[in-house]
């Protein structure tokens, strides 16, 4: 779904002006240089295509010259290698990268997972079980649960991304505990896999909380992914893991600095600004 002029071109501007702005300041280069242990970085996207105008849509062109860079440096992990750098039992190289992807559309598995899997890349998908088998408002399809159960074959994990896609910390505690425990079950039965790790609908300051963290680790996942940005290191809150979000229409230059801190700085913003962050209509229903 095309997002209006104003707000692509401002949109556009402001994640250039955060990356050049990392570069020029030197900020990037003197983490690196000062930085006493590695950091790592898990990106999220939503849908894969050739949307027009659209952030929440990566051409498979672009997400194939993206790929290919990342497995050119063996910049790519797992969610097993994430969950155990975190813990402090693996090694990772320092500007490793997680794939993860939000809202399970179609085309993680006919445009994304092919991709990946010419380059060997590990990833996650993380899908909202109540929209299985029905149309987005962007339009395109979401996975039906006979693709969610191919996502492995496929070399995709399968995480939650709850039933209804509503705000965790917003409902009741109860509908949030049957939320991640229904959605989990759902994709556990469908897959045939365990399903441990869960990413936050919106996953803003609004709609993550501690009550919410305590109450996904009694649902049974061991990873949870906020929507905010951040990079990684060891023993980091496995309940509350930053992410970067890759959008349609960036160029490569932004992808490469994105992986190296470069949109890091967007954090002031989630921490300041949030209450002026709204979803695009694409990530509603």
């Amino acid at each position: 779904m095309s997002v209006s002029l104003l707000r692509w071109v401002v949109k556009k501007t402001a994640r250039r002006a955060m990356v050049a702005a990392s570069v020029v300041s030197g900020s990037l280069g003197l983490r690196r240089l000062f930085g006493r242990v590695p950091v790592v970085r898990v990106l999220t996207y939503h849908r894969f295509g050739d949307a027009h105008r659209d952030p929440w849509c990566v051409d498979a062109a672009s997400f194939e010259a993206q790929m290919r860079w990342l497995a050119e440096r063996r910049l790519a992990v797992s969610l097993d290698d994430i969950e155990r750098f975190v813990r402090g039992e693996q090694d990772l190289p320092h500007g490793a990268v997680l794939v993860t992807m939000d809202d399970g559309f179609s085309s993680v598995l006919h445009i994304a997972a092919p991709i990946m899997q010419r380059h060997g890349i590990a990833s996650v998908a993380y899908v909202t079980t109540g929209f299985v088998g029905t149309v987005s408002a962007s339009g395109e399809r979401y996975l039906s649960w006979d693709e969610v159960a191919r996502l492995p074959a496929a070399g995709v994990t399968v995480g939650s991304h709850a039933h209804t896609h509503r705000s965790m910390a917003q409902l009741p505690p109860s509908d949030a505990f049957d939320e991640a425990v229904r959605s989990r079950q759902l994709l556990e039965q469908h897959t045939g896999r365990p399903v441990r790790s869960f990413a936050y609908p919106f996953g803003m300051r609004p709609d993550e909380s501690a009550a919410t963290a305590r109450m996904l680790s009694g649902a049974g996942y061991s990873t949870v992914f906020i929507a905010q940005h951040g990079a990684l290191q060891r023993g980091a809150d496995l309940a509350r893991l930053p992410r970067v979000k890759v959008e349609g229409g960036d160029p490569m230059w932004l992808f490469k600095w994105l992986c190296r801190g470069g949109m890091d700085g967007w954090k002031l913003f989630d921490d300041t600004l949030w209450k002026l962050q709204k979803p695009a209509l694409s990530e509603q229903r």
